[in-house]
């Protein structure tokens, strides 16, 4: 199950942001499987995925940027994460895109670039949650949208993109697994 709360963080963004992922983890945790958890049951793999190490048939990933939380609790692995749309920064396309992504990417108008820079990032950043190895797997996975459908390379793997009031939130999960998401504001 997908969960998120829109987050005031105007002040001291990290720690409210953190606590606030923390928080979504505890309410799904207790919803989906009856536990209750502290941020002490959260340990962290060699590159830095967290897991629950009492809890090996359960699986969620926690993303948030300013003024929205989100995670994603589920029996198999998975990846989320969450950015809100503004101006890129062209200089890291570079280092996200692959080659065919940059092409499309470089073709279309500039008043849609910046929603799709983030539909992209965030594809990336869930794929590299799910996989544990973070912004070191972005060019490991490639999309396309022909004929307006979202494509990857990974047929193993399922990827959902929502946008939520000027906020694009990212799924990758295993295939054929549904991420039940309250919300239906999906775009691909």
């Amino acid at each position: 199950m997908v969960y998120y709360r829109f987050i005031d963080d105007s002040s001291n963004k990290r720690q409210i942001q953190h606590n606030s992922g923390i928080e979504l983890l505890k309410e799904g945790l207790h919803k989906e499987y009856g536990f209750d958890i502290t941020e002490n049951d959260i340990f962290t793999a060699d590159k830095g995925k967290p897991y629950l190490r009492e809890m090996c048939d359960c699986f969620f990933s926690i993303s948030h940027c300013d003024g929205l939380c989100c995670c994603i609790v589920s029996p198999c692995e998975c990846g989320i994460d969450c950015e809100n749309i503004r101006d890129y920064r062209p200089n890291v396309i570079k280092r996200i895109l692959t080659d065919n992504e940059r092409k499309w990417f470089d073709c279309l108008d500039k008043n849609i670039k910046s929603r799709f820079f983030f539909i992209l990032w965030t594809l990336k950043e869930a794929y590299g949650k799910f996989t544990g190895n973070g912004i070191a797997d972005m060019k490991n996975v490639s999309f396309n949208f022909e004929n307006g459908i979202l494509q990857s390379d990974k047929e193993h793997l399922d990827f959902f993109v929502y946008e939520l009031d000027g906020y694009i939130l990212s799924i990758c999960i295993k295939k054929g697994q549904s991420p039940h998401c309250s919300f239906r504001n999906r775009i691909y």
